[in-house]
Parts: C-alpha cells; sequence; structure tokens
C-alpha cells in the first residue's frame, strides 16, 4: 500500500469499529416505494467477529413476492413506453450517486462478507463503471434497432427489441452489490421492470441497487427489492415473472432453467453459474510468474468466488518446484479481519463453509495427500490458513468439485496434452489460465480450451481479474445458461426479444422507437 492508501485504509476501518458498536441495520422489502418488514427476522453475522450481528432482513413471504412482482408489471407497462434514449438517460443519472456511495458501500460488504479493503473498495467501482459502459454500449447505432435493407414490396419495416416484462434477479452472497446491479441496470435499460431477491448474507449491501435505482427517478415500483433465505428465491421463480438473471451454483441454476423451460412457453434465463477454474503450468513456464498468479487467483476472497482458480495442471519437470513456490507464498499469505491493512483475505462466510473447509481438508490429510496449511486460525472468526493439496490426481473428486474455499488442487499431468484434456475434462467452463514458453503450447490452449474467459502467461492472474470495458466475462458448458457474457457490449440485449414490423408506407411515422 502507498502511504495515501494507508491513510484511506485507517478510514476505511475506524468506520467499521464504528459500525461494529452500533446497533445492526434492519434492511426493508420496499414494494411499490413502501417499506415492508414481513416474514421471520433473519440476522447476519459479522465472519469475522461471529458474535456480533451487523444486519438484518425479513424472510419475504410468498404473496410479498408476489405482489412485488405485479407492483413492477404495473409499473413496467409505461416504462416499455419509454424511448431508449430516455431510459438509459434515467440510468445514467445513478452514476454520481455510487460514486459518492462507494466508500459506504465498501463498509457494508467488509462487514457482512468479509472482504478486505481493496475487494470492498472494487464493489462500488465496478458498478460505477457497468453503468458507464452499459449506457455507452446501448446508445451506439444498432445496439437495439436492426439496420434493414428497403422492402422490394415499398412497405415501412423495421426490427427493433422490445422487453420481455418483469426480471427476477437472483443474486449470491461473494459480491453482494455488483451481481445485483449488472443484470439490474440491463434489465432496465431494454425496458423491464426488475424485481431484485437478495442474499440473506449481504442483504444491507444488495439494498444498496435499490438506492442506486431510486437515484435514477424511476416509475414508482417498476423496481422492487425483497430478502430472505432460500425460500423467496424459490417463490419468485414460480411467480410468473418473465425471465430470470440468477448467479450461483450450477445445481440451482439448472433447476432454474428446467422450470422456465416448462409451461406453455419458455422463458429466458440468465444464469453465471459456477466453475471448476484451472490453470495449466508447462516446463518452460516461468515459475516465479506463474506461483504469483496462482495464489493470487486462488485465494483473493478466500477463493469464494466462482473465478477463483481452484486447481493446477503440471507437467513433470516444473512440478516440484512449482510446489514449492506455491505452497510458500501461500504461506505468506495474510488473512485477517479487513480492518488489518496487511489482510489480503478476509474469513470465509460462514460457519458452514467454515466446517466444509474443515472436512475437505481433512479428506485430503485422510488419504495422504501432501497438505500445506488448512488450519483454522485463532480468534473467533471463520478465519482459516488457505489449503494447497498436491499429489491429488486430476480426476480426483478433490480436483473436479467446485468448494467455493480456499482450497487448491495441484496434479502432475504427463504432458500439455493431458494438461488440457483434463482441464476441459468437467461439466464446468468459466476460467482457466496457462503459463508457458513454448508459443505452439499458448496457441494450442486458445484453440482447445472449453472456458469463457482465459489467460495466458498474465502477470498476478492465473484465472481472474476481469472488468468492465476492457474485458466480459462468463462461462462456457455448465457455467452459463446463453452463451452472451457480461460487462460487454451484447449483454443488455439478452433482456429484450426481437420484433421485426411492417407497415404501409403511409404508416411509416408510427415506427418509432
Amino acid at each position: 500500500m502507498t502511504a495515501a492508501d494507508r491513510q484511506d485504509h485507517r478510514a476505511f476501518a475506524a468506520e467499521i469499529a464504528e459500525r461494529r458498536t452500533g446497533d445492526p441495520v434492519v434492511v426493508p422489502h420496499v414494494v411499490g416505494g413502501e417499506e415492508r418488514f414481513d416474514g421471520e427476522l433473519i440476522n447476519r453475522e459479522d465472519p469475522g467477529h461471529p458474535s456480533l450481528t451487523v444486519s438484518a432482513c425479513h424472510d419475504a413471504p410468498a404473496e410479498l413476492v408476489q405482489l412485488a412482482v405485479a407492483t413492477s408489471r404495473a409499473a413496467q407497462r409505461e416504462w416499455a413506453k419509454v424511448p431508449l434514449s430516455t431510459r438509459i438517460a434515467h440510468v445514467r443519472r445513478a452514476i454520481d450517486h455510487v460514486e459518492e456511495a462507494a466508500r459506504e458501500w465498501a463498509v457494508r460488504v467488509a462487514l457482512e462478507v468479509g472482504k478486505s479493503y481493496a475487494g470492498a473498495q472494487a464493489e462500488g467501482l465496478e458498478v460505477r463503471d457497468i453503468l458507464r459502459y452499459y449506457t455507452e454500449y446501448a446508445e451506439r447505432p444498432g445496439a437495439f434497432e436492426d439496420e434493414r435493407a428497403a422492402d422490394p414490396a415499398g412497405f415501412a419495416n423495421d426490427s427493433v427489441l422490445r422487453p420481455y416484462g418483469v426480471f427476477g434477479v437472483i443474486t449470491p452472497f461473494n459480491y453482494p452489490i455488483v451481481q445485483a446491479a449488472g443484470p439490474t441496470i440491463g434489465a432496465l435499460i431494454a425496458g423491464n421492470g426488475v424485481v431484485v431477491k437478495t442474499s440473506h448474507q449481504g442483504p444491507w449491501s444488495g439494498q444498496a441497487v435499490y438506492e442506486m435505482c431510486q437515484a435514477m427517478d424511476l416509475p414508482t415500483g417498476l423496481v422492487n427489492i425483497v430478502h430472505g433465505a432460500d425460500e423467496p428465491g424459490r417463490a419468485l421463480t414460480a411467480s410468473g415473472i418473465d425471465g430470470v438473471s440468477f448467479t450461483g451454483s450450477v445445481a440451482v441454476g439448472r433447476s432454474i432453467m428446467k422450470s422456465f423451460a416448462n409451461g406453455p412457453y419458455a422463458r429466458p434465463v440468465i444464469a453465471e453459474m459456477g466453475g471448476k477454474n484451472p490453470v495449466i503450468v508447462t516446463d518452460t513456464a516461468d515459475l516465479e510468474a506463474a506461483a504469483d498468479g496462482i495464489v493470487f487467483s486462488a485465494f483473493d476472497l478466500g477463493g469464494q468466488k466462482c473465478s477463483a482458480l481452484s486447481r493446477v495442471l503440471v507437467t513433470p519437470g516444473a512440478h516440484d518446484r512449482l510446489v514449492e513456490l506455491v505452497a510458500e507464498r501461500t504461506g505468506r499469505v495474510v488473512v485477517a479481519d479487513p480492518t488489518d491493512a496487511d489482510a489480503f483475505a478476509g474469513p470465509v462466510v460462514s460457519a458452514e463453509a467454515l466446517a466444509r473447509f474443515e472436512h475437505i481438508v481433512g479428506q485430503a490429510r485422510a488419504e495422504r495427500f501432501t497438505v500445506s496449511g488448512g488450519e483454522r486460525l485463532d480468534g473467533d472468526g471463520y478465519f482459516v490458513r488457505p489449503a494447497v493439496v498436491s499429489s491429488v490426481p486430476a480426476d480426483h473428486t478433490l480436483s473436479t468439485t467446485e468448494h467455493f474455499l480456499p482450497f487448491l488442487t495441484i496434479s502432475r499431468v504427463a504432458s500439455f496434452e493431458e494438461a488440457l484434456g483434463a482441464a476441459n475434462a468437467t461439466p464446468m467452463g468459466l476460467t482457466a489460465g496457462i503459463y508457458t514458453g513454448d508459443i505452439d503450447e499458448a496457441r494450442a490452449f486458445l484453440d482447445g480450451i472449453e472456458a469463457g474467459c482465459v489467460d495466458v502467461n498474465v502477470p498476478g492472474h492465473a484465472t481472474t481479474g476481469w472488468w468492465p470495458g476492457p474485458q466480459t466475462f462468463g462461462g462456457w458448458k455448465a457455467s452459463g445458461s446463453t452463451g452472451v457474457q457480461t460487462l460487454g457490449k451484447w449483454y443488455t440485449q439478452q433482456f429484450a426479444r426481437q420484433q421485426a414490423r411492417k407497415l404501409p408506407a403511409q404508416l411509416e411515422h408510427l415506427l418509432t422507437y
């Protein structure tokens, strides 16, 4: 950290400390502009200090979820008539609000999720950039209206994108603001209403998205927000909404897709799901650079992100030295409370996550794999030393199951070709990377890897580091449902459907958009 960063961190830490001494924030559902507190109270503990309740929400009953959808649907009928340029202008109004609120949002995320300073700060900055880029992309010629040739019969015609109606947005705990904000912004630009269902492990953070929408000066009731655990999400998907954006596990995402394929017609599911993300390291790689990228991508946010690296596939000549370098660097990773200026990662999110971590580390030890780290750290928080497990076969369940924890396997493979085959031998395909000094291996990796986001010899990032503007983000195979990625110029169009319109030439004035 620079001196300026340390000074800023001190202020950040002071705000966290002050919040911890105050009463927890109980966030309301908001439906039709009215605050509601229906349902059983759910307390959210601080994962760094589980004895402290930092926020709370109520578990939204199904009838409230239904009301939220109906309210959004009524407001959306008028919003759909608003010209695209005006919708974009409304959405863009939130940029100033986000810039002003980003610091306070960082405190929320640190308290509810345990994010360290850099990750907590990035939450608001990414939302700001999503607002900038999505509105700019939507303004480009042809973004929502197809260029058409003259009709040979002389009719007036066009081909435009029209909104579906109401989208549900179901969000995870790890990026509680970004993953709710991105699809909400896209759906609104496309002319839809939105019902956001936050994670009960970050409801105060998720509430920030509703506050962002308030700054857009939207019609009352167009965006509604409900909170709770699993049942409100199930109620939302069963409510008759016109589409859903879901970020979470493959199992839940596939279940939603199956339910949305049933009924009188299929409805869109824009799902960003998990990954079992590999990096290949070959004999010709710069092993120091590889180790740096591996440790950052595996243990940033404690491995609790879908893009996190979780398995290393390394050829024989590089294996032993790479294991040493990764274990050494992992031992220096600072796992601490967000108030610690040197913290690289914070606690895992919950007691359940801690129990799963201890279980898989215990399994690795019981099967006599080589384990470096993996201990629970002192204190009452859910702090653990990241685990590096080597000598694990590439096809072992520990190497092929997504754990969503600071748990990394390193597997020796006979060749680059075997590594590429192993990298692709899972149903998921989100992120992947390679470190190699062989240009032919790099080319073959780019041609053959089955993942939506790929890195080749990227310093500091083996599989992570995607951002609006420079990169898009999304998965192949079971890691994504549409083949179109977030953070890019084609994302918002998924929230609309195409309509071709033809009229007699004298009625061409009706073709407004």
